[in-house]
């Protein structure tokens, strides 16, 4: 005996693959996002001086290691979870930006907001990319590039 399944079912389904919404969706991480050939990485991220100034601290990294590891651990960052509300919480964002030579713009730069629901929006040659990154480890893996990058910590003022 065959056993058919209802249309409106074969209809959902369908209709969640071609959206983009199966299982996989959220969980795939999207493909080199950050290319290979990068040599410098330079890290941007808020800074409170005195007076309780924020203003944006650098850092400059040239390590191939350091540049390899963060640029695989980006690679790897799933995309966000689509249709999410998230609360009007926003927190000042990271950034880190990949390009062939200190003094040359970025190629790559990836933008991290950790607050609400988190994300990483990712910008080649200025233009910026969809979807975004995301994942339930999101503020983990940041946690590591920022080892990575600053193995002391956030520079102080």
């Amino acid at each position: 005996m065959r056993r058919r399944i209802p249309i409106a079912v074969l209809a959902v389904v369908s209709l969640a693959v071609t959206l983009g919404l199966g299982p996989s969706a959220a969980s795939a991480p999207v493909a080199e996002r950050v290319p290979a050939g990068m040599h410098a990485l330079t890290w941007h991220y808020p800074l409170v001086v005195g007076g309780g100034k924020v203003t944006t601290g650098t850092k400059v990294v040239t390590s191939p290691q350091v540049i390899a590891a963060v640029r695989s651990l980006i690679n790897a960052l799933p995309v966000s979870a689509p249709n999410v509300i998230c609360p009007a919480y926003v927190m000042l964002p990271y950034s880190v930006a990949f390009s062939v030579r200190v003094a040359s713009p970025a190629v790559t730069r990836v933008v991290f907001q950790l607050g609400g629901c988190p994300f990483a929006q990712v910008y080649q040659h200025g233009v910026k990319m969809s979807p975004t990154l995301g994942g339930p480890h999101l503020r983990s893996t940041y946690a590591r590039i920022q080892k990575l990058i600053s193995p002391q910590g956030v520079p102080l003022g």
